[in-house]
């Protein structure tokens, strides 16, 4: 039987004038397998908060911990998106902007990504494990999920990561990713890119979770946990400076053929 922690930070935006609260949300899932060689999971604690960028930390069997990051020489890591929560017709321009964020991920980490289609697949805690692509970026009806949503929310995303230890060594990899788009939240922003309270910022905050990183302190950054008329145009150089750390310059993740997981390459 499979065991799971769920836990979640919030993130709500802030406007002068009446006050509008729209919440975003990082939720980090856990799931550990009862085998004494592999283990899906995140830490149960919460992660010290860096000021400019926070990574997420995988703690090993031997007690040490490493940065949980994808392996960043897998040929690409695949996307889908579900845009059924969506207007029908608004969905190529909603597609876009998501291809957009994700090539501004690309552009920093220097990892390929792969779009692979549109899917009905719907995050929820329990399968993540069997996602039909590596990361799936899903603008749903918060109903259709398990994920604890407010009335405001905007969105959430998270990592899964598996660790493994024997004798050919331990280690750790991300090896599923997600982001959630919540549509009553998403309308209220202004589409597109830019500074402030756009669309675009809330889709590469999130995109900023499924590649690993978490909340940062300070406000300057794509990662505060408040999206404001402040927030940056894109990535400041904080959310730069961490998705760095674990693109293709933190080197390669040989990850053993025992992490039981489907590559969609």
């Amino acid at each position: 039987m499979d065991h799971s922690r769920v836990r979640h930070s919030r993130i709500q935006r802030s406007r002068r004038g009446p006050a509008l609260k729209l919440v975003l949300a990082l939720m980090l899932l856990s799931l550990v397998m009862i085998t004494p060689m592999l283990a899906w999971n995140l830490t149960g604690e919460k992660a010290a908060l860096g000021l400019n960028y926070t990574l997420r930390s995988a703690e090993l069997a031997s007690g040490g911990t490493t940065t949980a990051r994808w392996n960043p020489c897998q040929k690409a890591i695949v996307w889908r998106a579900n845009l059924s929560g969506w207007s029908a017709g608004q969905r190529p321009a909603m597609l876009k902007q998501i291809q957009t964020a994700v090539a501004r991920v690309t552009k920093v980490t220097g990892m390929k990504y792969r779009y692979a289609g549109t899917t009905t697949f719907i995050p929820r805690q329990e399968n993540l494990a069997s996602a039909p692509a590596d990361i799936v970026v899903a603008v749903i009806n918060p109903k259709t999920t398990n994920f604890s949503f407010s009335e405001n929310s905007l969105g959430y995303g998270g990592v899964l990561w598996a660790t493994w230890y024997g004798g050919d060594g331990e280690g750790a990899a991300v090896v599923r990713g997600y982001a959630i788009l919540i549509p009553s939240g998403m309308k209220k922003l202004k589409p597109g890119f830019g500074p402030g309270n756009r669309q675009g910022n809330v889709i590469l905050h999130e995109m900023g979770h499924a590649t690993g990183l978490d909340h940062v302190r300070s406000k300057a950054q794509q990662m505060y946990p408040d999206l404001t008329a402040k927030s940056p145009n894109g990535f400041a150089p904080g959310d730069v400076q961490g998705l760095t750390k674990i693109g293709t310059k933190a080197g390669c993740i040989s990850v053993p053929s025992r992490v039981n997981i489907t590559d969609y390459n």
